[in-house]
């Protein structure tokens, strides 16, 4: 697996922050190990981390159709599906994807600071031994749900929306006062619906940052969801107020290339008399 690097943004706000936030994002963990991430967010010292999807396993791992799909498409989607599929069956034991690997990263993330965990699109139904796992070990799921909470004075609604059934949640979270800060697994929700909302930052994970990065400015090759060449693969838009992971694991043998895993570091930022 490709050693992960650190990437740290500022984000400026107009509500009332009096002393810097150091927050912490993880995404797209997908079950494996994840030691290079741990260390980082130990020396990042963050006063809270957020978790915005795939996590965990836990979905039909088989293609997908619409009525949309040609015969051709639907062909080739099967053929990068089982290829993947068996290639990922003949790797190392180390390399795969394992319930525990999760649990161990969240268990030890939970130490380090206060962690507030929203699904995705691998997550479509958690365990009960799962649910039991965060409620001991404090972690807070934000599914379809938002919760305040309070740092250095400052106060957050801290939202986290599902990648389905989320219609009635996502118009009383951007109806709620306050500063507002999403948790949305896939960017091409908040491009499509959130962009015009009051909602101070969100941030997104779920496109590996398109595994290939081409040309100077490192645009994806191929990000899910927005196919070839997608603007929103990896980085900050918006004027920084949706920040894209490209996130902490690779799910396809395919290698990254000029794409390493990342944890992002965010250090918000804001008007000590704005609004609160």
């Amino acid at each position: 697996m490709s050693k992960a690097v650190l990437t740290e943004y500022t984000v400026k706000t107009e509500y009332a922050v009096p002393e810097a936030l150091t927050i912490a994002h993880v995404s797209d963990l997908h079950e494996r190990e994840s030691g290079d991430i741990l260390r980082m967010l130990r020396r990042s010292k963050p006063d809270f981390i957020v978790v915005t999807g795939d996590t965990f396993e836990r979905y039909d791992n088989r293609p997908q159709y619409d009525f949309e799909h040609k015969p051709i498409k639907r062909l080739i989607i099967n053929i990068i599906h089982y290829t993947n599929y068996l290639l990922t069956k003949l790797q190392s034991d180390k390399k795969k994807a394992k319930t525990e690997n999760a649990y161990e990263f969240l268990m030890q993330a939970a130490k380090i600071a206060p962690v507030y965990l929203s699904l995705g699109n691998h997550e479509q139904k958690l365990l009960d031994v799962d649910y039991l796992f965060l409620e001991d070990c404090g972690i807070t799921l934000l599914d379809n749900a938002s919760t305040e909470i309070g740092y250095k004075g400052c106060r957050i609604l801290l939202g986290g929306i599902s990648t389905w059934d989320y219609e009635d949640f996502i118009e009383d979270y951007k109806a709620k006062k306050g500063m507002k800060l999403l948790l949305c697994h896939n960017p091409q929700f908040y491009v499509e619906n959130l962009t015009d909302s009051d909602i101070a930052l969100t941030l997104s994970g779920h496109t590996h940052g398109g595994q290939i990065r081409i040309g100077k400015k490192g645009m994806g090759f191929f990000v899910p969801g927005q196919g070839l060449f997608g603007k929103y693969a990896h980085g900050r838009f918006f004027n920084g107020r949706l920040i894209v992971s490209a996130g902490c694991a690779n799910t396809v043998v395919c290698p990254r290339f000029f794409n390493p895993r990342e944890l992002v570091v965010i250090h918000l930022k804001g008007n000590e008399h704005g609004n609160i």
